[in-house]
């Protein structure tokens, strides 16, 4: 394929990838997640700090009460994600629509209790089991924010609401405008809550997470499905599109769920139930699996081009961000690395993934990624020195595989620049 067709064809797929990006659903949900991240991390940290392998550590905390605090962190961030979730994504969908976020968030959280099954005591005590507030809610509490938040935004600005005279304060007017809305919003979610309950499933959230949450990570998290589409988006990348975005619009769910659930055993002492994730994904392909290329331009290199690009590019790779590399190397519409820059990313998964899978490395304890986490360390913070080991294997594996494709390029580079200098002297 020359570089125009390659063009040609970045040029049909853009429209179809921009419509994807630019999804108010898919915004809606990315935006939700990324605004809960700092609790997903205090939860992360928590289970961290709660099971550090180290014998007199744990007495110690046990002893003083930490470990009791930390647990309480755990309860109310990893084991209530389905609950934080159902809010914040409620939230950042309706700033989709440039409605309330902060009522809209609430509205969902109302809707989503709602949903949820209540189990009362012999004694008459009325309580919510804490069965479905974390990993196993999640999917429903992405549905439930979406709907209420739709079915809200919908009856709002088709003007079915309650108007107020120009003369109420604009805060009283408000919230007379949101009460028509709402009020069906919630009564649509009682009206599905009375349906299951009628039903075999019991419950929505039994429902959705036996016919659409277990299924989808069936798909989602398996690791032909992983290596496709971290391959496609590398892909992605060579046309100058921002693949690990398109991706994770689609997955980030289904990925998040999964991690939830590997974070919540891993803080319980309990074995881990999934070997891929996000965490997986992002502590073995860090920087497009590219860090050794990186090193190989600051150490290796003859030409100046290619020693520029290493210094520039090396330190920020290790910190996992790749687009210095990237767009200064190019990587873009650059056939002279595209098989290692394509498919480095599927020979370390598949080899994190076969490691994992026969228990030489353990599986990762789902913590979410830390942006600008250096390699090593996010590695050891994924539970085992094992992990940080093969994060050092594969950069080394990595600046093997890179080497040939990268010398071909710097021969070339330095030979050019040796006919500038020989030209200009003789000018």
């Amino acid at each position: 394929m020359s570089k125009i067709e390659a063009k040609t064809l970045s040029n049909k797929l853009a429209p179809y990838v921009n419509k994807m990006q630019t999804s108010k659903i898919a915004n809606g949900i990315s935006g939700g997640m990324m605004m809960a991240m700092p609790v997903t991390l205090l939860g992360s940290f928590a289970a961290l700090f709660l099971n550090l392998p180290i014998g007199a550590y744990k007495e110690f905390i046990a002893s003083v009460g930490i470990a009791a605090a930390l647990k309480m962190i755990i309860q109310f961030t990893t084991n209530f994600l389905a609950v934080i979730f159902t809010v914040s994504i409620a939230g950042s969908y309706a700033k989709q629509y440039e409605e309330d976020g902060i009522f809209t968030g609430l509205l969902a959280l109302v809707n989503f209790f709602i949903v949820t099954p209540v189990a009362v005591s012999a004694e008459g005590v009325t309580s919510i089991p804490v069965q479905w507030l974390g990993a196993t809610g999640i999917f429903t509490g992405i549905l439930v924010s979406l709907v209420s938040t739709r079915i809200y935004i919908y009856l709002k600005q088709k003007g079915i609401t309650i108007k107020m005279p120009e003369s109420v304060p604009p805060v009283v007017s408000s919230s007379f405008s949101s009460l028509i809305p709402g009020l069906a919003s919630a009564a649509v979610f009682t009206i599905v809550s009375a349906i299951f309950a009628a039903t075999s499933f019991g419950t929505l959230h039994q429902f959705i997470y036996t016919f659409l949450q277990i299924p989808l990570q069936g798909v989602g998290g398996n690791i032909v499905s992983i290596i496709l589409l971290w391959t496609f988006a590398q892909v992605l990348w060579f046309f100058g599109i921002h693949g690990t975005m398109v991706i994770y619009s689609v997955v980030l769910p289904i990925f998040t769920a999964m991690d939830a659930a590997q974070l919540a055993a891993f803080a319980a002492g309990e074995a881990l139930p999934n070997i891929t994730g996000r965490a997986f994904v992002s502590t073995y392909t860090m920087s497009g699996s590219a860090i050794g290329f990186a090193l190989l331009m600051l150490f290796v290199a003859k030409s100046k081009q290619y020693k520029t690009l290493g210094k520039l590019s090396a330190v920020p790779s290790l910190f996992g961000i790749s687009e210095p590399l990237v767009f200064g190397t190019p990587m873009v519409f650059n056939f002279k690395f595209f098989v290692p820059f394509v498919f480095m990313n599927a020979i370390n998964i598949i080899i994190a993934y076969v490691l994992t899978f026969i228990g030489l490395i353990p599986r990762v304890n789902g913590m979410s990624p830390v942006s600008g986490m250096p390699i090593i360390l996010s590695g050891l913070m994924e539970g085992s020195w094992k992990i940080a080991a093969l994060q050092v294997v594969f950069v080394i594996l990595s600046a093997i595989v890179w080497y040939p494709f990268f010398k071909k390029a710097d021969n070339e580079a330095f030979k050019i620049e040796q006919e500038s200098e020989n030209q200009a002297q003789e000018a």
